[in-house]
């Protein structure tokens, strides 16, 4: 059935996937002017960037967008850690360490006093004396406890004269803006060298999404086409969120391609919205 679901509309892979995919990714002006300032902080070695967004905004897209810049440069030392949330301070510690792969000496069992001390010898060696570029890239940063972020707070002290000896990419949801505006983290925020607010795609921005990632699959523009009504209504269903898009469209297509019609209208998407509870 999927061989001859993408032969009806002319497709070559399935357009709508919600997996994160640079392949895919649509760069509207809002993920340009995110990506821009992100690589201006890299590029001074300022420090931290936080992007926030909503889930389903792009931002995990988004650092792999920064990965695959960062990873061809010789230069960079490249840490990512896509899920922050650890079971204790030294789990966490472990976790930076393993991200940097720190090869950690010590006699003995570990503690969180020899973790801390490698992986700051690590960033001063590397970033001090070789001169290397560190980035650390965190998604889901909202995950982090006030004890991880006080631990980046001490990172982000290590530094010269005229430069951060490591440099950080925090993607978050917003919750976590709420945690870092408290009194509690107004030293975190003074280190904070640029931020974004990627908000939700405008009506133009979805029917570009959309075109693209059909346009990626294989689409010529004959095989299937989204009315102008039918992008509207995806649109003020889907508030604009790239995920939720992706999504209903996948849903459409299945409808569309079950009754053998390959336009896609407002009726069609209507249905399909209204048989989502879940999204």
């Amino acid at each position: 059935m999927r061989l001859n679901y993408l032969d009806f509309f002319g497709l070559q892979e399935d357009p709508f996937q919600t997996s994160p995919s640079t392949k895919y990714f649509y760069n509207s002006r809002e993920h340009q002017e995110c990506l821009a300032r992100i690589l201006l902080t890299l590029e001074l070695n300022n420090g931290l960037f936080i992007a926030i967004g909503d889930a389903g905004t792009g931002k995990t897209t988004l650092a792999s967008l920064v990965m695959r810049d960062l990873l061809q440069d010789d230069n960079t030392i490249l840490a990512l850690i896509r899920q922050p949330r650890a079971r204790s301070e030294f789990a966490f510690l472990q976790k930076l360490n393993d991200a940097f792969g720190v090869n950690v000496e010590g006699t003995g069992k570990l503690s969180t006093l020899i973790l801390e001390n490698s992986l700051f010898n690590f960033v001063q060696e590397k970033g001090l004396q070789e001169g290397k570029r560190l980035v650390l890239i965190v998604d889901e940063a909202q995950e982090m406890t006030p004890t991880q972020l006080l631990r980046i707070r001490e990172l982000l002290n290590l530094e010269t004269e005229d430069r951060k000896l490591i440099n950080m990419i925090f993607f978050g949801q917003l919750e976590f803006l709420s945690k870092i505006r408290t009194k509690r983290f107004k030293n975190l925020r003074q280190r904070v060298a640029m931020s974004y607010m990627l908000n939700p795609l405008n009506l133009g921005d979805t029917g570009e999404l959309i075109r693209h990632r059909l346009g990626v699959a294989g689409s010529d523009g004959n095989g299937i086409v989204y009315t102008r009504d039918a992008i509207r209504v995806i649109h003020e269903e889907s508030k604009g969120l790239p995920r939720d898009i992706c999504k209903l469209c996948a849903a459409t297509l299945l409808s569309a391609f079950t009754s053998r019609a390959n336009v896609i209208d407002e009726d069609i998407v209507r249905v399909e919205a209204e048989s989502m509870p879940i999204r």
